[in-house]
């Protein structure tokens, strides 16, 4: 995945910029969901959500892809 793939489905996705930042440092940058909330001050478990439905985007768009 490409920096501006994710950037196209996110934006998609999220309506918030922090948001689509925080998801970006989960899924580029390595860093825990946990780690991202707390640097990105998001609730918690929000960000663990959001990697889940970002990731979940993908699969399906694979899958289309594919058929």
């Amino acid at each position: 995945m490409t920096h501006s793939q994710f950037h196209l489905i996110a934006q998609r996705i999220f309506k918030s910029e922090d948001q689509r930042t925080a998801v970006a440092a989960v899924i580029f940058d390595g860093l825990s969901s946990y780690e991202a909330e707390k640097r990105f001050e998001l609730p918690k478990g929000t960000l663990s959500r959001n990697v889940k439905k970002y990731r979940a985007e993908v699969n399906y768009i694979k899958n289309v892809a594919a058929a």
